[in-house]
Parts: structure tokens; C-alpha cells; sequence
């Protein structure tokens, strides 16, 4: 096949996309090329970051940058659109905050779904040791990520970082068990 006439990335992660399901995993469902558990992480953790730059984008526009970048504004309450001064967001930022946070969390979504595409395709190609430090690096990502929101105090039981802390503790856990792969293949061959 020609290089001109390979399909690119994008393009194989959209058609999984719309098929609903990974060729080489055959997982289905919204996001195809991750699991159940990594999906829910990745929608309870993007949710996190996209509702933090939805935030501060309805202080730009509605208020100015530099009421956001040098005056310290920002939303301290989320649900009542309270600021850290103590008025109301403005209808204006309120119009900006919601449809540029779902926008954000669905692009944060799918972003993550492509990253593990090409993820799985270079592992699948790569030495099975390869997956040690890209498990590792994540795991530690999010244990750090759990570990500061729950240093603030008030998450209690909380999906987001809950959801991190399971999800970091997965990932360190296949990644110990990288090492023990060929003997556990030996065992459990047909």
C-alpha cells in the first residue's frame, strides 16, 4: 500500500469511532478503544479539567483578562455561580461557563479515546516491556492527581478523585505485573 493512500490516525480513530468498536480489541461502545474502567476515569477526570478552563473562560469573556489573570477573579461555586468577590456571575459568563464545558469535556473525552488508540497501536508493535513506564508514568499521574485534590479536604467520596485513585492503583498493578508476564504465559499456554 502507498503512503499517499494510507489512511492517517485521525482518520482510522473516526471510523472506529462511528463503527463503535476497535478492530483489534472489538470493545464497542462510546469510546472504542478503552475499557469500561479506563473510560469512566477518563470521563470522571476530564470532567475535573474542563469544568476548571470552562470557568475560566467565562471570567475572560464575561469580566476581561485581567480580571482573571491579575486580579485573582474566579468562580468559587460552580453550582451557584458565586465568584471569589462575592457576586453573581453574569448572565453573560454563565452563557459562556456551560456550553464551553460540555464542549470541552466531550473534546477532552475523545482526545484521551485517540491517545489510547495510538498508544495500543505502538505498544502492539513494540517490545512487551515497552508498557512498564507508560503504565507506570500513568499510574503515578493519577495516584498525584487523587492525592491533591484529597489533600484540599472536602472530596470526601467523591467520583473524580475516587475514580483516579482506582484508576492509578490499576495501572501500578499491571504494571507489576509486566515483569511475571512470561511466566504467567507459560503456564497458561494452549
Amino acid at each position: 500500500m502507498e503512503a499517499h493512500s494510507k489512511p492517517g490516525l485521525f482518520r482510522v480513530w473516526y471510523a472506529d469511532l462511528q463503527k463503535g468498536a476497535a478492530p483489534s480489541s472489538q470493545k464497542g461502545g462510546f469510546l472504542p478503544h478503552l475499557t469500561l474502567g479506563a473510560g469512566l476515569v477518563v470521563v470522571f477526570v476530564s470532567s475535573f479539567y474542563a469544568s476548571k478552563l470552562a470557568d475560566a473562560l467565562a471570567i475572560i469573556v464575561a469580566y476581561g483578562p485581567s480580571a482573571y489573570f491579575h486580579q485573582g477573579l474566579h468562580i468559587a461555586n460552580w453550582k451557584r455561580g458565586i465568584l471569589s468577590n462575592g457576586e453573581s456571575l453574569s448572565i453573560l459568563g454563565r452563557l459562556v461557563q456551560v456550553p464551553s464545558m460540555l464542549f470541552l469535556w466531550i473534546a477532552a473525552i475523545h482526545a484521551a479515546d485517540f491517545v489510547s488508540m495510538v498508544l495500543q497501536q505502538y505498544l502492539s508493535t513494540s517490545n512487551r516491556w515497552m508498557s512498564l513506564p507508560i503504565r507506570l508514568l500513568g499510574g503515578v499521574a493519577l495516584l498525584y492527581f487523587a492525592y491533591s485534590l484529597y489533600q484540599q479536604g472536602h472530596w470526601g467520596l467523591h467520583p473524580v478523585p475516587l475514580s483516579a485513585l482506582l484508576g492509578g492503583i490499576y495501572l501500578l498493578w499491571k504494571a507489576c505485573t509486566v515483569p511475571f508476564a512470561p511466566i504467567r504465559d507459560k503456564f497458561h499456554a494452549p
